[in-house]
């Protein structure tokens, strides 16, 4: 009888104790409804809008995993494209072309473009889809400080963000984020980030300098 009684509560505790997948939702509902309240205290369907957005959330994990490859284990920056290319591991690589590199993983394009800086960039596109992925969020949920150094956009629909990024045992770095959801049911999404391998990151003053004809500002929609 105490065998089986033993068994029943081990039986219990193992279903009352969430997954590392139950458990991260969680942490990123509660988060994502604290955030958007700070911001907009009036807003509603806050936790049914941030439900919608965790499937998009979990999916970046490859993404994350891709961009956070060459700064592991507080490395230097790799010092060459090649070095870049085998730090992305998981990348499936074809052959170098005077553009640079190129490579895929599941749905995403991956280049490191043979241009100065070096640069990891990752992409997506579709016709009349919405962008599956939520990039920022999902490095947040790993621990990672992603603090917004400026933005500019274009309406509702379009944006270029710069961030720097510190995730735990990793080299901060520079992230660049150009998003576009399809305004119409023909016209085309794009996500396109990329990870800045020269160790520098640029301050809202750079950005403005570097591109004075974009309206640069700390807060977009």
């Amino acid at each position: 009888m105490r065998t089986l009684l033993v068994a029943g509560v081990v039986i219990l505790a193992a279903l009352g104790s969430p997954t590392p997948a139950q458990d991260a939702r969680a942490r990123f509902l509660a988060q994502c409804r604290a955030d958007t309240l700070a911001q907009w205290p009036e807003a509603g369907r806050v936790d049914e809008a941030c439900a919608e957005r965790w499937p998009s959330v979990a999916r970046s994990n490859p993404l994350v995993d891709i961009l956070l490859s060459p700064f592991a284990d507080n490395a230097r920056a790799p010092a060459a494209a090649g070095e870049l290319r085998d730090r992305a591991a998981l990348v499936r690589w074809g052959s170098p072309t005077s553009q640079g590199m190129e490579g895929r993983f599941g749905g995403l394009d991956v280049r490191i473009p043979a241009a100065a800086p070096l640069r990891l960039v990752v992409g997506w596109g579709a016709v009349g889809e919405p962008v599956p992925y939520e990039v920022v969020d999902a490095l947040r949920l790993r621990g990672a400080s992603v603090d917004l150094i400026g933005c500019y956009d274009y309406g509702a629909t379009e944006s270029n963000s710069v961030y720097r990024v510190a995730a735990p045992g990793h080299s901060p770095f520079a992230m660049t984020l150009y998003r576009r959801e399809a305004p119409t049911a023909s016209a085309n999404s794009f996500l396109t980030v990329t990870a800045g391998v020269d160790g520098r990151i640029p301050t809202l003053d750079s950005l403005r300098r570097d591109e004075p004809d974009a309206d640069w500002k700390t807060r977009c929609a």
